[in-house]
């Protein structure tokens, strides 16, 4: 069990559309944005395996902003949730399948 725990919760799935092609894929949401560099990092289950792979941070406004007082200015601080995104391992096995990569599935 995490220590925080608002800290790499899988908050929900997200199916993307490429209104292009109408081609679907499944990503990940989690409750930790990923920090800069982090992309195509795996993100773990509880059991050590890959689900994920970090691709994207979201910034969500929360539909508030609060005026603080900073010297003699007032100033409205837009607020926002930053969550991670990961292509879902459906979509990295689809990937390797569909270009003849090699590899191997846990149990």
């Amino acid at each position: 069990m995490p220590r925080f725990p608002n800290d790499g919760i899988h908050t929900r799935t997200m199916i993307k559309i490429d209104e292009t092609s109408g081609r679907q894929a499944q990503f990940l949401e989690t409750s930790s944005a990923g920090l800069l560099g982090q992309s195509g990092g795996p993100i773990f289950d509880i059991n050590g395996y890959i689900c994920a792979l970090q691709s994207a941070t979201v910034h969500l406004p929360l539909g508030f902003s609060p005026v603080i007082k900073q010297g003699n200015k007032e100033i409205t601080e837009h607020q926002f949730m930053h969550v991670g995104v990961g292509a879902h391992v459906i979509e990295i096995v689809r990937f390797l399948e569909e270009n003849a990569i090699q590899h191997t599935l846990s149990d």
